[in-house]
């Protein structure tokens, strides 16, 4: 099993590397941070291949599963998980970086599907997993640019797979929550302290990795962890009002 992890340098993308290769699964690193991605791979017992990329180059998503192809051979599993978050008001987000956080979020992730998309059909078999968010079901003020892109992916991730459904390939849709890692640990640091950030309900992960294997064995449609959060998307009007009610607000800079 070849499974192609983007974002595997550290949060997430990395617990999915360590858990996946603990099953022995060949694995393809793909990230920006070079020394990171030979660290873990290092550390990993499993076939590995290191591929430096930014994808908010899109040009980059070619090559990198051509590349990944020919070291480990046909892709078996694409894991979508590179992302970038902003947690500051909208209007201080400038266009070149609104525009390279749809680009990472939303844009590479449909280059890259679609590339390793005709091979998985012609062989009747694969498993696209695309990492959404809960903030693309329930948008937290704050983040208005990553909840908008995580929307985009969330519907497209759902819908090809309705489409795929009697293809042979399959797609998990995941909508994690709050997961320890640097970028959620950043997140926080953007709002004011208060009980609702320290006591927002937090996965690890481990935990999600665990949950994402389940999926991708089972065919599951979607992960939604932590799992309190998953009636969220049945109760979407009245979770949104909780999350406007609860959220804190974002600390202000600090003038000179």
């Amino acid at each position: 099993m070849h499974v192609l992890i983007t974002g595997a340098s550290s949060g997430l993308g990395e617990g999915m590397a360590r858990h996946f290769a603990g099953l022995g699964w060949k694995l393809t690193l793909a990230a920006r941070r070079r020394d990171r991605l030979d660290a873990l791979a290092a550390e990993l017992q499993t076939e590995t291949f290191v591929r430096v990329t930014d994808l908010s180059d899109l040009e980059q998503c070619g090559p990198l599963i051509d590349e990944s192809q020919a070291a480990l051979g046909p892709i078996d599993i694409l894991v979508n998980n590179a992302g970038i978050q902003y947690v500051e008001a909208a209007a201080g987000v400038s266009d070149e970086r609104a525009e390279r956080l749809f680009t990472v979020d939303v844009l590479a992730p449909m280059r890259l599907q679609r590339r390793v998309l005709q091979d998985m059909l012609t062989r009747k078999s694969g498993t696209i997993v695309n990492v959404a968010s809960m903030a693309g079901i329930i948008a937290t003020p704050g983040m208005c640019h990553y909840n908008g892109a995580k929307a985009a992916l969330a519907s497209c991730s759902e819908s090809l797979r309705v489409e795929l459904r009697n293809s042979g390939v399959h797609v998990v849709t995941v909508y994690p929550g709050p997961v320890h890692s640097d970028m959620e640990a950043a997140a926080r640091e953007n709002f004011e302290p208060s009980a609702a950030v320290q006591h927002v309900p937090t996965g690890t992960a481990a935990g999600l990795a665990r949950l994402i294997e389940k999926a991708i064995k089972k065919r599951s449609a979607r992960v939604v962890y932590p799992r309190v959060y998953a009636l969220s998307r049945y109760y979407r009007v009245t979770s949104q009002w909780v999350t406007d009610l609860m959220t804190p607000q974002l600390r202000l800079p600090q003038g000179d």
